[in-house]
């Protein structure tokens, strides 16, 4: 720990409304100064060897373990309108790995005091945890030009002055979790309608002189690259990660170019109706949806306030409607609006600055007795190791084994003991085991160049030089120590 500023951490997982990015960048310069502030995509984190030198982690998907050692804040990803966690019907994760999760959370914005209820339904959390601050996302959604991002997002659309529509359902496959399949949507076609007519759509948009933009949730961009392919042309086109990731913006960058939205059980509409526009849903799947996840808001047609369609000729006439009278739903989207959204501006991230200022001014004599607690642990973890690894230079492979696992009951297994167990396998003439444990090593801690060198040391002993090679020039590629540099220099230099 080499400065004394206190380190923030958020998590960028995704571009699809990550209140993390838009957080950070509404950092005000004064708390940039003040503190050590940065954000980490998923890759990044992943790399990241520091990472637990960090003081506080602000997430928004649970992207990293809370820790009790750590101020550890909670932005989350959406109103939660399906059932998750306890209220998933599909859900697989024990209360008990739950709870761990959200007990060791020292703050979670909310929406309003109705978000409470419904999160910690979910979550079951206590309510001194909750924040009613409004989540930094819908800054963006109430002041960014939408449509000149949108031409950033998607080059080839020019703004001809169009209606735009977005459709964005929610998702029902999950490449994370293939065999999780919600709802019982009609997969022939990406509304789920029972009849559907791509050039009866064009002609419409045509006539109508209006877009339609695409977006589906992330986990599902790749199971319908086809489907997506199929449909864009002039009058539709698809807006995915890549695409906002390469113009480097968020999705709330751009959904306010929307002058429409359709959806199904995403949550996005309950942002949305902050811009008191048209919305319609795609319900055709509702019983199975709730057989299958579950609502957490019912019943399902008084919290959606829109027209509910369910073939492609309600879709139509209802977009039509719309055009002529903007008006229809007002009441019921004001009705949703107020009960959801304590806060109706784009200071949302304003307020969670000045909470986490405040929040961590408070604490800051505990973060450093955190600090000097940690390096003191770090210290003696350290002199353990080098015992053990004393015991196994020794030749003495038996006890060194029975030392790790002594170790391993109080700490948890980190770089060194993954190379030591690999060691003891490869000294035990077992050279197979060793390269699965390097190989374990190498998945949790990716950034180590001490795992790599040793996975390409027992590939050289093999005679497999395309294999070491390989391992000896990633870790060179990450090395962090001269040292180390210089061996995989030489390595390299003597094998090629």
């Amino acid at each position: 720990m080499t400065t004394n500023k206190i380190k923030i951490t958020l998590f960028h997982t995704s571009s699809s409304g990550s209140n993390s990015y838009h957080l950070y960048n509404a950092a005000p310069d004064a708390l940039r100064a003040k503190y050590d502030i940065e954000l980490l995509t998923s890759q990044q984190a992943l790399y990241n060897r520091n990472l637990n030198n960090s003081d506080v982690y602000i997430t928004t998907h649970g992207e990293h373990a809370t820790r009790d050692d750590k101020i550890n804040i909670e932005l989350w990803h959406g109103f939660p309108l399906k059932g998750m966690a306890k209220m998933d019907k599909q859900e697989t994760a024990t209360d008990e790995k739950i709870s761990n999760y959200w007990s060791n959370v020292d703050m979670i914005m909310s929406y309003s005091s109705f978000y409470n209820t419904a999160m910690n339904s979910c979550s079951g959390a206590r309510i001194q945890q909750y924040q009613i601050t409004g989540v930094p996302r819908n800054d963006a959604l109430l002041s960014a030009d939408g449509r000149a991002n949108l031409i950033r997002a998607i080059p080839e659309y020019q703004d001809s002055g169009e209606n735009i529509i977005f459709f964005m359902p929610t998702f029902r496959k999950s490449i994370i979790n293939p065999d999780k399949i919600e709802g019982g949507k009609n997969f022939s076609n990406l509304f789920g309608l029972s009849e559907f007519s791509k050039d009866q759509l064009l002609q419409f948009l045509r006539k109508h002189n209006s877009i339609l933009i695409i977006k589906l949730h992330p986990f599902e961009e790749r199971f319908f690259s086809k489907e997506l392919q199929e449909l864009t042309t002039e009058k539709v086109y698809t807006l995915n990660e890549e695409r906002l990731e390469t113009a480097g913006l968020d999705l709330y960058d751009v959904l306010n170019s929307a002058d429409m939205l359709l959806t199904d059980y995403s949550s996005v509409y309950i942002d949305y109706l902050l811009l008191d526009r048209p919305v319609m849903f795609l319900p055709t799947d509702l019983e199975d949806y709730r057989e299958s996840r579950g609502l957490l808001l019912e019943p399902y047609e008084f919290w959606t306030p829109g027209p509910k369609i369910s073939s492609q000729k309600d879709l139509q006439e209802t977009f039509i409607r719309f055009l002529s009278e903007p008006e229809w739903y007002k009441s019921e989207r004001s009705t949703i609006l107020n009960l959801c959204h304590k806060y109706q501006d784009n200071h949302s991230s304003e307020r969670i600055w000045n909470l986490i200022d405040s929040y961590v001014q408070d604490n800051t004599e505990l973060i450093y007795h955190r600090r000097e607690k940690s390096l003191q642990h770090w210290q003696m973890q350290q002199q353990v190791k080098s015992m053990i690894q004393g015991i196994i230079d020794q030749g003495h492979l038996a006890q060194g084994n029975e030392a790790i696992q002594n170790y391993l009951e109080s700490n948890s297994a980190d770089p060194d003991i993954f190379s030591m167990n690999g060691m003891l396998h490869l000294l035990n003439n077992d050279p197979q085991e060793a390269i699965h444990t390097f190989q374990a090593g190498h998945k949790h801690f990716p950034w180590d160049e001490d795992i790599l060198y040793n996975l390409g040391y027992v590939f050289e002993l093999l005679g497999d030089k395309t294999e070491a090679i390989r391992h000896y020039e990633e870790a060179l590629r990450l090395s962090s120590r001269v040292e180390m540099t210089e061996l995989l220099r030489e390595k390299l230099k003597s094998i090629t």
